[in-house]
């Protein structure tokens, strides 16, 4: 009976994978947004690497690293049909250090990730921003995505008088 009670009852943490999730954001306002004019595949990956399909509203993403590799890159389409070409897709580049890490006896070993570096085009991407770069199997918000937004159309007040 005490081997039995010995053992952990909880077993393994809800998130098993080191895979980081980027909040997309306006560069204008600073304000969280959704988007669904936006395809997220990876760069260089064989067969389908889609990670968000364009039309689907999303204001977050899940972005895996590969753990063979010092780095992992996506690319950002725009659906938009006035912006749907591919000169105008952006990639975003993470260049990390992997690190194999045993977690426990019910979880196993799990990679986590470093980030060292961020590298980005800026045609509609204005920026990213990482927000803790020690990227665990906690499932939290590890980066943000600022896209240039168009801004807000003026509102006349009423009580302006013309």
């Amino acid at each position: 009976m005490a081997a039995l009670t010995a053992c952990s009852s909880d077993g393994c943490l809800n998130n098993q994978s080191a895979i980081p999730l980027a909040d997309f954001y306006s560069s204008e306002t600073d304000s969280p947004i959704s988007l669904n004019i936006i395809e997220i595949s990876g760069v260089n990956v064989p067969n389908d690497s889609i990670l968000l399909a364009g039309g689907t509203v999303a204001s977050s993403v899940y972005l895996p690293m590969r753990s063979t590799k010092p780095s992992t890159s996506w690319c950002l389409h725009y659906t938009q049909e006035n912006i749907s070409m591919p000169e105008l897709n952006d990639t975003v580049t993470f260049v990390y250090d992997s690190e194999a890490y045993f977690a426990s006896y019910e979880c196993g070993a799990m990679y986590r990730y470093h980030i060292t570096e961020v590298r980005n085009t800026t045609h509609l991407l204005d920026s990213v921003a990482v927000l803790d770069s020690l990227v665990t199997n906690v499932d939290k918000t590890y980066m943000r995505f600022y896209f240039r937004t168009a801004p807000e159309p003026e509102t006349p007040d009423e009580n302006d008088e013309e």
